[in-house]
């Protein structure tokens, strides 16, 4: 495994890294079919794979909660 710098940020991260896990910045490898580096490059910033997780993981429990509070309330009517 190769270790380069990051060009934004100089830590050392794999040549085949999508991105660096410290700021974020895309890779040197180009997956033109792969998601991350497509939701990564949304409105011209760069978002790490884990907080793509964690936006995606926030939204399913957020309508899952809600969803269960509207049954909730419907349900003592």
């Amino acid at each position: 495994m190769v270790l380069v710098a990051c060009p934004a940020c100089d830590h050392r991260i794999s040549e085949k890294a999508v991105a660096c896990p410290s700021c974020g910045h895309p890779g040197s490898r180009q997956d033109r079919h792969a998601i991350v580096p497509i939701l990564g490059r949304v409105a011209g910033t760069y978002v790490s794979a884990n907080a793509v997780a964690g936006i995606i993981l926030g939204s399913v429990m957020f309508v899952s909660a809600a969803a269960v509070l509207i049954t909730l309330i419907l349900s003592q009517r």
